[in-house]
């Protein structure tokens, strides 16, 4: 009797030493892990041959586009993105974001952020998306639209900038939130700053920008400017020919003005302009190209549940004309939303001769698991 008692006392103690804290405790240690699948219907009046070989075009040359989500007619699985979040003590904490399609995994971000350095600095390692300009430190579930803008596909790639490199980060002792930030980069990406041959040793992009934040009532103001600059040796993805090979710079401006009318609804008004200088390096294969694209949009949360948008985007020396995008959204929770988009596009042409491109998309976002806040 005595022995069935002292081993109930010591399952008992047990117990309460897990539950209180012991020396290990499993539980503590799991990262917060989450899951984000989307997926959509696309029906547009052009085949997906078409779509593939129409590109934005000018007096200036080709801008080159890139279409990741939503490439089919019909059905697609745009992607599933896991997500794992955890601190790993007192001085860092750790992310790491996976990004699955139909015939790939990727290591979309994978990275280290300070936590505890003086003087509001912080830094961060590992492969990640830069803060360059608004939208390309944001992943695709965050956007208010089902595709990006024109200037970002054309200049940065879906993906944007990202890759191995280093960030450097400072937040001003001003009255007003302001930002300063800077990052050396391997490479670039699909897009501007792709590393292709010839490739430079090192970190081969330089990317700087300026952010500011303040409130006026209840309105929230925010403004930056941007700068990047790297290597452009880019080769055709099918031919692996090259088509571009010399040094780029991409200057940025953008501005968000949103105001709040309660906890759930708000106007949101947002741009932004980007330009491009490539200087050629080699004129047999490419010639220099300054270009300039732009977007503006216009969105409406009208409760917690449902959203509206419209934008307008193009390229400025593009007389062929502009896209227009509106859509309306609706979320049964905040763990999943259904978007409506219908898009009007002007600015491409196929061997010549302009082609307006109509789409409607119908898509599915879904997320579960514990997934941190987005940024305003």
């Amino acid at each position: 009797m005595k022995k069935i008692v002292l081993a109930i006392a010591l399952c008992a103690t047990l117990a309460l030493a897990g539950e209180s804290g012991g020396s290990f405790d499993q539980s503590k240690f799991i990262p917060d892990v989450s899951l984000i699948v989307d997926t959509g219907y696309v029906h547009r009046n052009v085949s997906n041959a078409d779509l593939e070989n129409s590109v934005p075009t000018s007096k200036y040359g080709d801008y080159g586009t890139f279409k990741e989500f939503n490439t089919n007619n019909g059905f697609n699985l745009n992607y599933a993105e896991m997500a794992l979040h955890s601190n790993v003590d007192q001085a860092f904490e750790l992310d790491g974001i996976f990004h699955y399609a139909t015939e790939s995994v990727e290591i979309e971000e994978a990275y280290f952020t300070t936590k505890a350095l003086p003087y509001s600095f912080r830094v961060k390692g590992g492969k990640f998306k830069s803060d360059f300009g608004r939208l390309n430190s944001q992943h695709a579930h965050v956007w208010d639209f089902a595709d990006a803008p024109l200037v970002y596909n054309s200049f940065l790639s879906p993906e944007g900038i990202n890759a191995p490199g280093v960030q450097f980060q400072w937040l001003a002792p001003t009255p007003w939130y302001m930002k300063l930030g800077f990052e050396a980069m391997q490479k670039g990406n699909g897009g501007t700053f792709a590393n292709d041959f010839d490739k430079k040793d090192g970190e081969a992009l330089y990317v700087g920008y300026l952010k500011n934040s303040f409130d006026v009532k209840d309105a929230s103001l925010l403004f930056g400017v941007s700068y990047a600059n790297g290597v452009s040796n880019i080769e055709d993805a099918v031919s692996a020919l090259p088509i571009y090979k010399g040094n780029s710079e991409i200057y940025g401006a953008d501005l968000s003005v949103k105001n709040y009318f309660n906890s759930y609804s708000f106007i949101n008004w947002q741009s932004e302009l980007l330009y491009r200088d490539m200087k050629s390096d080699d004129a047999t294969i490419d010639k220099d190209k300054k270009q300039s694209g732009y977007y503006t949009q216009l969105v409406y949360q009208m409760d917690e549940n449902w959203k509206t948008g419209l934008r307008y985007e193009g390229f400025l020396q593009d007389s062929n004309g502009g896209k227009t995008t509106m859509d309306a959204s609706y979320k049964t929770s905040e763990f999943a939303q259904l978007r409506l988009q219908y898009s009007h596009d002007e600015a491409f042409k196929q061997n010549d001769v302009k082609k307006a491109i109509d789409e409607i998309v119908l898509q599915l976002t879904f997320a579960i698991g514990a997934h941190g806040a987005h940024s305003f």
